[in-house]
């Protein structure tokens, strides 16, 4: 299929391209496949306006057009709506949090940040640091690790993006990143996962996928995914 997809400039467009293409990275790393960077222009991002890019991608998973996480890559990736479920049944992790630590495959920060998650549904980064205990400079690197590997093994997305406020409630600093568990989000969409086993998911998402993206792209999927 064509990837050609013309300068990309409201919103809405860009949520007909994620519907399109299922999977858009943020930027470019899938072979012959779009990205938001890519179908949009250089001189539209960073400008604050509704036209910027950098702000729509938490519009997507706030407004249920699809699901935003570093999934696969350690890349931010948008998932559409449609289908993640799918993608969360084939790759999703399917042992406990507790029952992977035990077996030494996670970190004690994965348990931690995973109940906190949990238990705070849309915590921001701020807030989650203070609540794990892991605000110092130097447990950051340990902190974004953990962070990925619960959205790599699809249990955790990004909800959208908190605006920092002072005491009069104006803007004063960075916006901060909110966090959901999947299933979570997936029920604040009014959806659920289809009743497929993991097989069964694998086989209909990579059906799916042939018929929305380039062959090269496709065979890059199918091996970044199934070598998890």
């Amino acid at each position: 299929m064509s990837t050609e997809v013309k300068a990309v400039v409201t919103f809405q467009a860009a949520s007909a391209a994620v519907q399109e293409f299922g999977v858009l990275p943020l930027s470019s790393f899938i072979p012959d496949h779009p990205s938001l960077e890519s179908i949009t222009t250089k001189e539209s991002w960073h400008t604050g306006l509704e036209t910027d890019p950098w702000l729509w991608r938490d519009r997507f998973a706030g407004e249920g057009v699809a699901a935003y996480g570093r999934f696969f890559a350690k890349k931010p990736i948008l998932i559409s709506a449609a289908l993640f479920p799918l993608f969360k049944l084939a790759f999703g992790e399917t042992r406990s949090v507790e029952e992977r630590y035990a077996a030494g495959l996670v970190s004690k920060a994965v348990v931690e940040l995973y109940r906190a998650i949990e238990a705070n549904p849309g915590i921001d980064v701020k807030s989650l640091k203070k609540q794990v205990g892991m605000q110092e400079k130097e447990r950051k690197s340990e902190f974004d690790r953990a962070l990925i590997d619960l959205q790599a093994s699809f249990e955790v997305v990004i909800l959208g993006i908190s605006e920092r406020l002072n005491e009069f409630g104006n803007k004063n600093g960075w916006n901060s990143t909110c966090y959901i568990m999947a299933d979570r989000w997936l029920e604040l969409q009014g959806q659920s996962l289809p009743e497929l086993s993991m097989t069964e998911a694998q086989e209909a998402l990579f059906a799916q996928l042939e018929q929305q993206v380039s062959p090269g792209a496709f065979t890059y999927l199918q091996k970044v995914l199934r070598k998890r």
